[in-house]
């Protein structure tokens, strides 16, 4: 599943906060510090709250990176190190699908795992069914394919699809 509605859509910062789950104030302190970012319209970057869609999938990635205890902008580094990944990747319809995130010296690198059930090891995501080895210092383990269906949801419902 890639996380797109087919044609451009702009979200509202009141609608961003509930499709992420979050409230106005933490939204606004994100777009004060640049952790998320408007879309810019005509080449410029109005003072009207709007966001694109891509900008929402990242939004509930960063989301969730600073419920495991990250901080916002690292936390929204690191969404765009794994959004990256996933708009490169060839996903199988019905994996479960996870970003290893693993800080590095001054940036991050993510890796996209699947798993075939609920339980059971992790495997290199795409065609190929590799069994792969987690590292062995920090890292965050999050589910991108549930956080892109449930906002994909709430984006549908909020549109009225």
């Amino acid at each position: 599943m890639k996380p797109t509605l087919g044609k451009p859509t702009l979200i509202t910062a009141p609608e961003l906060a509930k499709l992420i789950g979050t409230d106005m104030e933490t939204i606004n302190n994100w777009i004060r510090r640049g952790v998320i970012s408007r879309v810019p319209i005509g080449g410029r970057q109005l003072k009207a709250r709007l966001f694109s869609t891509d900008e929402v999938y990242k939004a509930a990635l960063t989301s969730e990176l600073v419920r495991l205890g990250i901080q916002p902008s690292p936390a929204s580094e690191a969404a765009n190190v794994v959004w990256k990944e996933w708009e490169k990747k060839d996903v199988t319809e019905g994996q479960e699908i996870y970003a290893v995130v693993v800080p590095t010296d001054d940036k991050w690198m993510a890796v996209l795992r699947s798993q075939g059930t609920s339980v059971g090891p992790l495997y290199k995501a795409g065609r190929q069914s590799i069994e792969v080895e987690l590292c062995k210092h920090a890292f965050a383990v999050i589910p991108i394919s549930d956080i892109f269906e449930y906002v994909s949801r709430k984006m549908s419902a909020l549109l009225g699809g």
